[in-house]
């Protein structure tokens, strides 16, 4: 019973990803789109906010602690986006690296509920596969990356929590 469901997720995500034409390289390069995209947009439409009800951004970070929160989560989006889009290589080194990052990824993304990136986070783990297995330690700079921006995010479910509960 179990091997006939793991067959039919397989299938599911390798129709996926053909349809899709996607790899690792470019499930990568999504990723680091959506990281840096996704956070320049939401200051825009905070600016837009902002402007249309007479209030500095300051003043709509202090008042609405549901922005602020944003905001962290937005900026730590922003600064791994970055550095994806600069450092690609280094993710892609091997299969164990890549996993751990999209893992770690995984679960900071969905706690603040980017779905989009949790969804990409699955495939890459998926598509990981194809990667070379090599018997070469995870890099030292991907564990202290991946590892603090989970932590963030994490953090950022927490203050989540607290303001609603």
């Amino acid at each position: 019973m179990w091997a006939i469901s793991k067959q039919k997720v397989e299938n599911f995500f390798d129709r996926m990803t053909r349809s899709m034409n996607l790899d690792t390289k470019k499930i990568l390069s999504w990723y680091s789109y959506v990281l840096f995209i996704a956070p320049l947009l939401f200051w825009a439409l905070i600016a837009l906010r902002g402007c249309a009800s007479n209030q500095s951004i300051k003043m709509m970070i202090m008042k609405q602690p549901a922005v602020a929160i944003a905001t962290i989560a937005a900026i730590v989006d922003f600064g791994l986006g970055y550095y994806l889009m600069l450092n690609k290589k280094q993710f892609l080194v091997n299969r164990q690296t890549y996993r751990f990052f999209m893992a770690s990824q995984l679960i900071g993304q969905i706690l603040v509920g980017n779905l989009l990136c949790g969804v990409l986070a699955i495939l890459g783990m998926y598509k990981a596969k194809t990667l070379k297995k090599m018997q070469d330690n995870i890099s030292p700079i991907v564990i202290a990356i991946s590892l603090v921006a989970a932590v963030l995010l994490a953090l950022c479910f927490m203050l989540i929590l607290l303001l609603e509960f």
